[in-house]
């Protein structure tokens, strides 16, 4: 292909396209000038995008009045084009199966939670003290995610394991946000251990519930120390990410660490620095609302899925909106699909 380059007449006007999400596994050879010289980098879509993109694939399809894709929109960042098509098609079929030909909010929610964590079947059944420990654990990431005041808002949080997930603390960005300030990054570490926070205060002891929460916090923590310069201790240094990546990675970055072990060592003094801190915190805060740690869990474990304002509702000691009646989502319609939560995710 490089001869044949090569060989085109200048006055033919040809143009070879090509793509790839790995440039970085590419020949050099390829991207010197007069070959493959000019690189045009494709981000996901932002909010407005997603949902011109969901109004596109919802052509032809009749939508409930109490659709709302710029509020779908919101609540998809990171979705790729492809990934939006799969959620509208989710919700049809989700229609289809309650033998319906309109596509409600609802459908759209539940075939959101069914791309982010996996289908959901009644095999999965907890056992009660496993749905107890796991409405704990929700109840204490929904809360810290209320009580702190530069997390994202709580959108919805459900106690019905998907995939591999036992339940989940959805929160639903006021904006695109294309900077993370330090305050925002220290509260999403409190929200991500908000939920281990809540079993030590409940149950006197942790569990492994919170293993992806540990994992999120650590990564999000240890950017926080190595990339972003957010640690007294390390000061304003920021090193490569030691993970392979893909767009706009330098294939140089993951042949040596370019720092010593003391710094090594230094960092992850840092890191379960800021763990033990966000730990402490969400502990103290949820202390301090034992009785809305409680009144939530209870509750998840009467409805098994809340919306997000019911949350807001006992933390201001509102009326609560009258509880359905209704038998659970799962129960509803024999065999339905039902299903996650960037820098970080809650689980």
């Amino acid at each position: 292909m490089l001869a044949e380059t090569d060989g085109f007449d200048q006055s033919t006007g040809i143009v070879v396209l090509a793509a790839t999400n790995r440039p970085d596994a590419l020949d050099p050879a390829l991207l010197r000038p007069g070959r493959f010289d000019r690189q045009v980098t494709v981000p996901l879509p932002n909010q407005a995008e997603r949902s011109a993109i969901l109004a596109v694939h919802a052509l032809g399809k009749t939508l409930a009045a109490d659709v709302d894709l710029d509020r779908i929109a919101r609540g998809t960042p990171g979705f790729s084009g492809a990934d939006l098509a799969n959620l509208v098609n989710e919700a049809a079929i989700n229609a289809v199966r309650a033998e319906r030909t309109v596509i409600t909010a609802r459908d759209l929610d539940t075939a959101r939670d069914r791309v982010l964590l996996g289908r959901r079947e009644s095999s999965n059944a907890l056992l009660p003290e496993e749905r107890h420990a796991v409405a704990v654990h929700e109840s204490g990431h929904a809360l810290m995610a209320a009580l702190c005041e530069h997390a994202d808002p709580v959108a919805k949080v459900t106690i019905l394991p998907a995939g591999t997930t036992l339940g989940a603390t959805e929160q639903l960005p006021e904006a695109e946000r294309h900077l993370y300030s330090q305050s925002y990054l220290n509260d999403l570490l409190t929200v991500q251990l908000g939920g281990r926070a809540a079993e030590l205060i409940v149950f006197g002891e942790g569990s492994t519930g919170a293993a992806n929460d540990l994992a999120g916090a650590t990564s999000v923590a240890t950017r926080m120390v190595r990339e972003f310069g957010l640690s007294s201790a390390l000061g304003p240094v920021g090193y490569a990410a030691g993970t392979p990546q893909y767009l706009g990675e330098n294939p140089d970055d993951r042949l040596h660490r370019p720092y010593s072990e003391q710094t090594q060592r230094t960092v992850d003094e840092e890191v379960a620095r800021l763990l033990r801190q966000a730990e402490q915190r969400a502990v103290a805060l949820l202390r301090g609302h034992r009785q809305h740690l409680d009144e939530l869990a209870a509750l998840l474990m009467a409805e098994e899925t809340v919306d997000g304002k019911v949350v807001l509702a006992i933390l201001g000691a509102k009326p609560l909106p009258t509880p359905s009646r209704e038998p659970p989502d799962h129960a509803r319609v024999p065999a339905r699909d039902a299903g996650r939560a960037g820098p970080g995710a809650e689980e």
